[in-house]
């Protein structure tokens, strides 16, 4: 007997190794679909492909494929959280870049209040992801989810101890703000 725990394994695993031919193969099997959502966490398989668990991060290609197959790019989960949400967190810049280029909203905020666009920290070192972020209508002036009344650009203000990387992160924000 197939089972579709292991299949769905197989396929996460074809997705991080990049073999999307493999993802096919398996898809054609008829056991497992692209377009299954998951029951108790309302996850796609591009909220599952995000989730970055281990040190291999999705690759772009394969993030790529899954929205090719026209899997909600916005679809939040159990938790609010949107594939973009993930990808942000997993740390994962390349394959923000490859969401935001496809219309991925970086102000949708999950139950707690948190937005992609309030994450940029976890993709310090890649500003190309923010400054993508703002292009595609990330706004600066949402109240963060922390209880602090915060804009994200006022959580964001850097002080004379802050990093550099904090510093950019500010500047980028204001100019857009």
């Amino acid at each position: 007997m197939i089972d579709k725990t292991d299949i769905g394994i197989e396929i996460i695993n074809a997705l991080y190794d990049g073999d999307l031919d493999r993802v096919d193969e398996i898809i054609s099997g008829g056991i497992r679909s692209l377009d299954e959502i998951t029951p108790k966490e309302n996850w796609s398989w591009l909220h599952r492909a995000l989730l970055g668990f281990g040190h291999t991060k999705m690759p772009s290609k394969s993030v790529k494929y899954l929205i090719d197959k026209n899997i909600a790019i916005n679809a939040q989960d159990v938790y609010g959280m949107t594939p973009l949400h993930h990808a942000m967190r997993a740390r994962n810049a390349d394959a923000a870049i490859v969401l935001l280029e496809a219309g991925a909203n970086p102000n949708i905020p999950n139950r707690d209040g948190l937005r992609p666009l309030s994450m940029v920290g976890y993709t310090k070192e890649r500003l190309d992801v923010l400054e993508l972020m703002l292009q595609k209508g990330g706004n600066v002036h949402h109240i963060m989810g922390d209880g602090t009344g915060k804009t994200i650009l006022e959580s964001k203000e850097p002080d004379e101890s802050s990093p550099q990387w904090k510093i950019d992160i500010y500047e980028m924000m204001k100019r857009y703000a």
